[in-house]
């Protein structure tokens, strides 16, 4: 019987993470624009008459016409999240292309030792995909503050995962009061190791083609190199539930624009001034990011720990989630109930 509640209560905690607007919450936040709005000319409207000499004494000044309110200079996005559990924040930041369904495997465990709030980055998941919007560095950096500072995170733990790493690390640089300790899961951007459809997505003449044709069987091709072991992490549900997300065309946009768009020369160039504790994490048999790579985040801030998780892939935390638990925990001390 305690085998079959246990049974029940995964399917549960699985089921929450089937991709769906209904599952999770959802908060406004107000994006800056870059620019001012440009506005169209009044259409119609005739110059006044010029006054004569003779009038200018008698003519009373008339009442200034009520102003017109102006647009707003940013642009209103709902933000699709999850937050459960109790203890300290703890936020986890998926990488480009994914939403918090990646988390699925490790959100349950997480939350039984803090409060642990999985974030949907614009243009991917449920959050909104903005019309004004380049998906640089700066810019999901920059939504994922105001995201903590619309549910009221003034400080927190964060985990981030592959190009999503970057995000977390330039808002912890920009404002390291608001970071306690931070995980990364296999940092950096994009490498000659992936695959061409993902490459494709950085050029300019062919990526909107790249974009348009990434189809079913290209997601299933591009997460089937992530694992180690196929037959752990990588089924038809999951190939279906990551496909989900990214098979219109705002999605797709947001995809390509993100591969583009990434630029992570001068945050590279930053983390030697990084203040918090730091721990970087890597799949043994990760074949998009070598260990050669990831020195480069390791080398350049300051006391960061490593630490290689055996026998996984680039998915490392969906394909050995006991193993990244072990690591987190070991990391970012629980905080006893009574502890202040």
């Amino acid at each position: 019987m305690p085998q079959e509640d246990s049974s029940v209560a995964l399917s549960l905690e699985v089921k929450k993470f089937i991709n769906s607007e209904h599952v999770g919450k959802f908060v406004e936040i107000h994006l800056p624009l870059e620019g001012e709005p440009v506005r169209p000319p009044k259409k119609n409207k005739k110059a006044p008459a010029e006054p004569q000499p003779e009038d200018v004494e008698k003519t009373q000044p008339e009442p200034l016409p009520p102003q017109e309110e102006e647009d707003p200079a940013f642009e209103t996005l709902r933000i699709h999240y999850m937050d459960e559990g109790d203890g300290e924040p703890l936020v986890l930041v998926h990488t480009i292309g994914q939403s918090i369904y990646t988390w699925r495997c490790l959100y349950a465990s997480l939350t039984q030792h803090y409060r642990v709030i999985a974030v949907d980055m614009p243009g991917f998941g449920y959050s909104s995909r903005p019309d004004v919007y380049s998906y640089t560095i700066e810019e999901q950096s920059k939504a994922l503050e105001l995201f903590l500072d619309a549910i009221g995170i003034e400080s927190a733990h964060f985990m981030g995962f592959s190009m999503g790493c970057a995000y977390v690390m330039d808002l912890c640089l920009r404002q390291p009061e608001r970071a306690g300790r931070v995980i990364l899961l296999a940092p950096g951007g994009l490498t000659p190791e992936m695959p061409t459809p993902v490459k494709l997505l950085d050029s300019g003449l062919f990526g909107g083609i790249a974009a348009a044709l990434f189809g079913i069987r290209t997601v299933e091709n591009v997460l089937s190199d992530c694992f180690f072991d196929l037959t752990v992490g990588l089924n038809e549900d999951v190939v279906t539930e990551y496909y989900k997300t990214i098979s219109d065309s705002a999605s797709r946009r947001a995809l390509r624009l993100s591969i583009h768009n990434f630029e992570d020369e001068t945050l590279v160039s930053q983390l030697r001034t990084t203040e918090m504790p730091v721990l970087i994490l890597l799949g043994s048999e990760d074949r998009w990011r070598t260990s050669a790579q990831t020195e480069l985040f390791h080398a350049a801030i300051p006391d960061a720990g490593y630490a290689m998780v055996r026998n996984a892939g680039h998915l490392l935390h969906e394909e050995k989630p006991d193993k990244v638990l072990s690591a987190v925990l070991e990391f970012i001390p629980v905080l006893a109930p009574d502890a202040e």
